[in-house]
């Protein structure tokens, strides 16, 4: 059993499956694994070709659909979800996953004089992966426990200590490297926050007087490189106060350990840090 849903640009969401007194998905094609280019090069006398690079082609997502009931009021529906040149998000989920891919509709073909109109739609995605609806979200800072026996009345006893580890095993369970999202919140004033990724040995540190209630708001995604500041309703780029040799952090496959600093160390607890990512998936 799966479910298949289309979303517009007006973020209206239309239910294709399960729907069938309107709809009924007859085919779909463009959710398996995208063609890759495999570029070399050919060099004389060796057998064979030495490899240069590879990249994965744009995913073309093509959806047949038969349509039901009112045939003229649900085709016009239809229309109204999948407009050609238009931005949509498909989505897609089944026992395994639940994904989506977005896109831009490449066409909508429906031959209107026949007995049964079955309407193709074409959407072609330039990001090649799948995305989770469902984000992983990794919080740098957690608690544990801290029993203690025997019982004595004198002293107090803690059950549980919340304490900042300022680092955490990151999992990245994509089927690619992934961008994250990362949220820096200040719960108090500071000057500089460095977060570390040990798996990589890449880096990333910003340097600005900070203030008590500041999100900072780092985005690591291939194409949508961003660091923001959001104060009292005010957003403000923090591009340059990026310290040099710093990397946008990418999530290698598995395991990545994150650990952060504030002001070197001297106030790690004026800040608490998550990381959140989308899985990505190569084919469903």
């Amino acid at each position: 059993m799966f479910k298949i849903e289309i979303e517009n640009a007006q973020n209206e969401i239309l239910t294709l499956t399960q729907n069938e007194d309107a709809y009924q998905v007859l085919s779909v094609s463009g959710i398996d694994q995208p063609k890759a280019n495999i570029n070399t090069t050919k060099l004389a006398a060796m057998d064979g070709a030495m490899f240069n690079s590879a990249y994965l082609n744009m995913r073309n997502i093509v959806i047949m659909v038969r349509i039901n009931g009112d045939v003229e009021n649900n085709r016009l529906e239809l229309y109204r979800f999948c407009r050609s040149k238009e931005n949509c998000r498909f989505y897609f989920e089944n026992g395994s996953r639940n994904a989506y891919a977005d896109g831009y509709v490449e066409s909508v073909e429906c031959p209107l004089f026949t007995n049964s109109e079955v309407m193709q739609i074409s959407i072609m995605c330039p990001f090649p992966y799948f995305k989770s609806v469902q984000e992983s979200l990794f919080d740098i800072s957690d608690a544990y426990g801290a029993f203690s026996f025997p019982f004595t009345i004198n002293d107090p006893i803690p059950f549980s200590i919340y304490a900042a580890n300022r680092q955490t095993d990151v999992i990245n369970r994509s089927e690619s490297e992934t961008g994250a999202i990362i949220t820096i919140t200040a719960l108090d004033s500071f000057g500089k926050v460095k977060i570390s990724n040990a798996t990589t040995g890449d880096t990333f540190t910003l340097t600005y007087p900070f203030l008590k209630d500041d999100k900072i708001i780092i985005d690591t995604y291939k194409g949508q490189k961003s660091v923001y500041l959001h104060r009292g309703g005010a957003r403000v780029n923090l591009f340059m106060y990026i310290a040099a040799g710093s990397t946008f952090f990418e999530l290698r496959i598995g395991k990545n350990q994150f650990s952060y600093q504030i002001d070197d160390g001297d106030s790690d607890d004026a800040a608490e840090i998550t990381i959140a990512f989308a899985q990505l998936y190569r084919g469903l």
